[in-house]
């Protein structure tokens, strides 16, 4: 009820912090801002007063530092419309189609952040996903098809070749 609540007043609160992660009972903040007006929301037909307060600046020695970075990294690579597919995120908007191949290649990054002494260390790898640019559906008939034409059992040869698959939907 807490992040409904919230959300009524998301834009108020983003004039004053600019950019903000709310993450449990806190919101994350990289402005430091002393004092925010109270805000109020309705939510279900009941009025809620909401006040946010500066409560300390967060530390790298911190023991939530390396989890908020996270959340913050991966806040960024949404904003830039990043798809997550696994650990790994791909950007589908930059995509290079190989028609004849019914295929696209999306570009990416596998991203890991570990803590070291003196801060945390991001790295970065570049990653590639093939994406098929035909349905599901489609390939199951292509299959179907050169299986009855080669005189082989069907079902066995579609479930060779899509069990283990990832189907990555345009809708979701």
């Amino acid at each position: 009820m807490r992040k409904a609540v919230l959300k009524h007043v998301k834009d108020k609160i983003k004039e004053k912090l600019e950019f903000f992660i709310d993450w449990g009972v806190n919101l994350f903040s990289l402005r430091k801002v002393a004092d925010l007006p109270q805000y109020e929301a309705e939510h279900d037909g009941t009025k809620y007063k909401i006040d946010v307060e500066w409560v300390q600046l967060m530390e790298t020695t911190d023991k939530d530092h390396l989890n908020f970075l996270k959340i913050f990294f991966n806040s960024m690579m949404r904003s830039l419309r990043f798809e997550q597919i696994g650990p790994k995120v791909f950007n589908p908007a930059k995509a290079h189609s190989l028609d004849a191949h019914n295929v696209q290649v999306w570009p990416g990054f596998d991203t890991r952040m570990i803590m070291k002494e003196r801060g945390a260390l991001l790295s970065v790898d570049v990653a590639f996903k093939v994406v098929r640019t035909d349905t599901v559906l489609d390939y199951i008939s292509q299959l179907r098809d050169k299986a009855d034409q080669a005189g082989k059992d069907w079902q066995a040869a579609i479930n060779g070749a899509i069990v283990g698959s990832t189907v990555v939907t345009k809708y979701n």
